[in-house]
């Protein structure tokens, strides 16, 4: 061809696609019935065009590990991991003296999320990433690991001996936070961080876990947000940092019934976290909410990030939603709502005083009732929940664990933020009813 297909066409602007909507819509109000309104406060347009397009550029990582959670007394089983297809390793460990040597001596990368440490102890390996978050100690039961005091001390030595600051964001997901306060709750959280702590002048490596919902095209803005606003405040306080985001599906919007659907919910939040930028996806078990660990569902867990890397070449080519115009007024939009909610904390004495008073604990919680009203009108539709329900389906006898928390009376310095899943309502009902 001598010439592009598409110079046979005028270009059409931004202005004549909308005259074009409105006339199609023989009188409707084009704001009432083409505009979508969401729980963060942005408004969704029936298309975008370049002539009020955002630039916006972040990098995003060349390569992304699949990485499997292991119990850490199946140490020993790394290496047959390995060979099916594993390629980094995440394993909660109590404290800093119960990691294994295995760990030291493996060549694939491993996260290892630490509930208490010693950092005298602590034996590093560089290739390794260390977790150790006593804020979110903090945030899910109430209190301090000893107190806030000691807490910030061993902290500081932590971050002295790895040279690395983690945040673990994802209670804020799992408890039903929307994505505008996730992303300003763990930037708050990051300042607190910065505020409290000396920090070198050598790049700090900054790991952050996240829980990704079912709003695929959100979920991508959002971690592309993150790091933008990661930038922003690490600029602001004269910080050079390595960003590291380890993401997994979240189980807000899990089930049991119809459990299988879970595997595509995790699916597209795993595609999510891909696209996203994220370093290492840790995918969730199908059937984690009522079964035990099980040989069968950390296979499909295993084979569903397979599949997206070496059959769907989610791996083939770097930042491929770099350029949407739709993506990027969500990193635009988003980062700016976060960043009004992160400005309102600071103004108001700041992460942990807010912790304090409740108020975060009361926006979560806000934002968590109007999400159950949207369900329990269907507004928000849960397939093999509210809507295309099997009602046939019972779950009674398959359940392996208690999967409902149960509330312990004790005192704690704050009220926890505790996870919550959607579905619970009708879970209890159903159950209820197999009973009789």
């Amino acid at each position: 061809m001598d010439k592009p297909l598409f110079d046979d066409f005028n270009p059409v602007s931004e202005k004549e696609w909308k005259q074009k909507i409105q006339v199609d819509l023989k009188g409707k109000d084009y704001n009432e019935v083409m505009i979508t309104h969401t729980d963060e406060g942005i408004d969704i347009k029936p298309f975008y065009h370049q002539d009020s397009k955002t630039d916006i550029v972040i990098p995003s990582p060349g390569h992304w590990y699949i990485t499997e959670s292991v119990n850490i007394e199946k140490t020993d089983q790394l290496e047959k991991f390995k060979d099916k297809g594993s390629e980094a390793f995440y394993m909660e460990v109590e404290h800093s003296d119960n990691i294994p040597t295995e760990i030291l001596n493996i060549d694939s990368p491993c996260i290892i999320s630490l509930k208490t440490v010693e950092p005298e102890q602590l034996k590093v390996n560089p290739e390794n990433i260390y977790i150790f978050d006593p804020v979110s100690h903090l945030i899910q039961t109430g209190n301090w690991i000893n107190d806030q005091k000691n807490d910030l001390k061993k902290l500081q030595d932590f971050v002295n001996k790895t040279n690395s600051l983690s945040i673990d964001g994802r209670i804020f997901h799992n408890a039903g936070a929307n994505i505008s306060q996730q992303l300003a709750y763990i930037t708050a959280q990051l300042q607190y961080y910065f505020n409290e702590l000396e920090l070198a002048s050598k790049p700090l490596q900054i790991n952050i876990l996240t829980a990704i919902g079912t709003n695929y095209f959100f979920e991508i803005a959002k971690l592309k947000a993150l790091r933008l606003l990661v930038n922003t405040i690490c600029k602001n306080s004269d910080i050079e940092y390595n960003l590291k985001l380890t993401s997994e599906p979240g189980l807000h919007h899990m089930s049991i019934y119809d459990y299988n659907v879970n595997m595509l919910r995790s699916t597209t939040e795993c595609m999510s976290a891909i696209l996203g930028g994220s370093d290492y996806i840790k995918n969730t078990s199908y059937d984690t909410i009522f079964k035990n660990r099980n040989e069968f569902s950390q296979r499909i867990a295993r084979n569903q990030l397979l599949i997206l890397k070496h059959e769907s070449y989610f791996d083939k080519v770097e930042n491929v939603s770099a350029g949407s115009y739709y993506i990027n007024y969500l990193i635009k939009a988003l980062a700016e709502k976060s960043l009004d909610i992160f400005k309102d904390i600071e103004r108001s004495g700041g992460f942990i005083q807010q912790l304090f008073d409740g108020k975060i604990q009361l926006k979560i919680d806000q934002q968590l009732q109007k999400t159950l009203e949207q369900f329990q009108s269907k507004t928000l539709k849960l397939v093999g929940v509210n809507v295309y329900i099997n009602e046939e389906d019972r779950m009674s006898s398959h359940l392996e664990k208690e999967i409902f928390e149960k509330t312990k009376s004790r005192k704690t310095l704050i009220k926890p933020i505790r996870p919550k899943r959607i579905a619970e309502i009708l879970e209890h009902e159903r159950l209820k009813k197999e009973s009789l």
